[in-house]
């Protein structure tokens, strides 16, 4: 072969590549998921708590680079529109308060509210935020406090984890939800279920909507494997630099208010059939508690 020859089939080479790698931007961002990229986030310590407004104007959320929300759980693997949905989210932590913070965007087609707690218990149906957090990144299921054959399927302790399903009317524009319905699963098995709200895991609470877009924001208390519902309070996790958990977090997309949950987005990756973090801890992402660092480190 010809020096000339080679450098021909160089530049063929090259021409393709940026070809594909055009081609590949093009696609919509939740199609950009084929590989498991669920490496530790990196969570940093904002030295002053963001006011809980919906805004997201504060210093810390400058400071922090979004998240995206970007897995398609179901249907599981299918690729979407980014016309009809585009989600991302960011996090902090506050040593003084104690709390987990938490800034998400949403920009969907059609937001369905009108959720009835008691008479609908499929909270899912309607669109709603989700956050799933594993205090000590232990894994494993978290569905019920099953015993004998059952626990293979759903676990001996529902508080293993916590899947929180965070529900609130979408407010006028101009206006702001601040009293969510937090939904959760507890009790020994389906004919014991409980659906628990836990709302008072966000004590600090802000849903505000302009045009498509939707925007909650929150604090959130984290506890362990041993909180007990049936206990008026159970003592909350201390957060230190260097603490590891697993969370992730989700959206349910509801297009009609037919009762049927259309879509759901995740921020990382689970195999196939896909929905499993409401079931098992093992699929959540790992997260690192680190100390406040300059803009420059961690922004984009």
């Amino acid at each position: 072969m010809t020096k000339d020859s080679k450098t021909i089939i160089k530049i063929s080479y090259n021409i393709l590549l940026l070809f594909c790698a055009s081609l590949f931007l093009q696609l919509p961002l939740c199609a950009q998921t084929m590989v498991n990229t669920n490496d530790t986030l990196m969570v940093y310590e904002t030295l002053k708590a963001p006011k809980i407004d919906g805004f997201g104007n504060d210093l810390c959320w400058q400071e922090i680079t979004w998240e995206p929300i970007n897995y398609v759980w179901i249907p599981y693997g299918a690729q979407c529109d980014t016309t009809s949905f585009v989600g991302k989210y960011k996090c902090c932590w506050s040593s003084k308060t104690n709390r987990l913070y938490f800034f998400i965007e949403v920009k969907d087609n059609a937001f369905v509210d009108g959720f009835v707690p008691g008479k609908e218990p499929d909270i899912y149906n309607f669109d709603i935020a989700e956050v799933f957090i594993d205090e000590d990144a232990s894994g494993g299921l978290h569905v019920f406090d099953a015993v004998g054959k059952d626990t293979l399927e759903w676990g001996v302790n529902a508080e293993n984890a916590f899947t929180y399903h965070i529900y609130a009317p979408f407010p006028a524009e101009g206006k702001t939800s601040t009293h969510p319905y937090v939904a959760d699963l507890a009790g020994k098995s389906w004919d014991d279920v409980q659906h628990v709200n836990y709302a008072s895991h966000l004590p600090e609470f802000a849903l505000r909507k302009e045009g498509n877009t939707a925007f909650w924001e929150f604090s959130l208390i984290v506890y362990n494997s041993t909180f007990d519902i049936a206990r008026h309070k159970s003592k909350e996790v201390r957060l230190f630099p260097g603490k590891v958990m697993g969370f992730s977090v989700a959206y349910c997309d509801n297009d009609f208010a037919d009762g049927v949950r259309d879509a759901m987005f995740g921020s990382d990756w689970e195999p196939a059939p896909g929905n499993l973090h409401w079931m098992n801890a093992d699929y959540f992402r790992k997260v690192k508690l680190m100390t406040h660092q300059p803009v420059s480190i961690h922004k984009k």
